[in-house]
């Protein structure tokens, strides 16, 4: 499979800056992906815990950018960290190559480093590296690796079947990364954008089919469970919202109790349900029980 690299990173001494750029790739693809950096830089810091490597699959203009972003191992002359948007570029006429590919490189770019860019590059001479175009490239694969069956088996059952309208969660560690290859080959004969690790932000900005949390370990199978407050609660049915509001113990005794759907507009809307959920039911038994000893009190007198 016949591939391009790119790198957007910085130097000893100069800035951020397309170092790496593939042949014929246009300013609004590097415009995407600039976006996409620059929101994972804004939240860098959601990732620095994390025991993998985010990952993205983009398609635009006819090409498809498999990159990652992170820690170059670099540091600049203040000594700080580098980081970077690194992977590759791959021609529309190459895209099955690549969906067929994806078990190999989704295993290999966590642990061979396929998708590492700066690994070829010479430091002390990258200050000099601007907008270099990239040649093409081949994939090697080696007899130790795994084959194919095992690298899609996942650890856990997979999601199984993708949907078209809505995205597809999972999670976002190594057992997340061995769904996303058993989605891809299961699912498609074409690439797919998704977004493994990813925040709120991120999310909003791309219309990614497969997505991975970062922060969120529990795995979701679909649109239809919560994925976090401010990213899913407008896809939340009213029933789980209800359910979740009888969930409180003095509001479950209680048979009289009715909710009415514009106060369930009000909970979903806002970005703290389950604390309205937890103080409202356990305020009206309260306010009940209060009402009762008043009238105990006042029938006794």
């Amino acid at each position: 499979m016949i591939y391009q690299e790119l790198l957007y990173s910085r130097s000893l001494s100069k800035d951020y800056r397309w170092m790496i750029v593939p042949p014929k790739v246009s300013p609004e693809s590097l415009k995407t992906l600039n976006q996409l950096y620059n929101l994972y830089d804004k939240h860098k810091h959601t990732f620095s815990k994390t025991s993998v490597l985010p990952l993205y699959c983009i398609n635009h203009a006819g090409m498809t950018f498999l990159v990652s972003c992170g820690p170059s191992n670099h540091k600049d002359k203040d000594g700080r960290d580098i980081y970077c948007l690194q992977g590759i570029c791959v021609r529309q006429e190459y895209q099955r190559h690549l969906w067929l590919n994806f078990p190999w490189i989704l295993v290999n770019c966590q642990t061979k480093g396929a998708l590492n860019i700066w690994r070829n590059i010479d430091f002390s001479q990258a200050d000099d590296l601007v907008r270099h175009t990239s040649g093409d490239c081949f994939f090697r694969f080696g007899q130790e690796d795994k084959p194919l069956s095992e690298l899609t088996k996942p650890t856990n059952p997979p999601s199984g079947k993708l949907f078209t309208d809505e995205p597809t969660y999972i999670s976002f560690d190594k057992d997340g990364l061995k769904e996303l290859s058993h989605l891809l080959v299961s699912n498609y004969h074409t690439c797919v954008d998704f977004a493994f690790g990813v925040t709120p932000e991120m999310v909003k900005q791309f219309d990614f089919k497969i997505i991975a949390e970062a922060g969120n370990g529990s795995k979701i199978k679909n649109t239809g469970d919560m994925v976090t407050t401010e990213v899913a609660s407008s896809r939340v049915p009213a029933a789980k919202v209800i359910r979740e509001l009888f969930e409180d113990p003095l509001a479950r005794f209680d048979p009289k109790k009715n909710v009415d759907m514009p106060r369930m507009k009000v909970l979903r809307g806002s970005r703290y349900p389950r604390v309205f959920s937890q103080f409202l039911p356990r305020l009206l038994s309260l306010l009940k029980t209060g009402k009762k000893l008043n009238q105990s009190e006042s029938s006794g007198q």
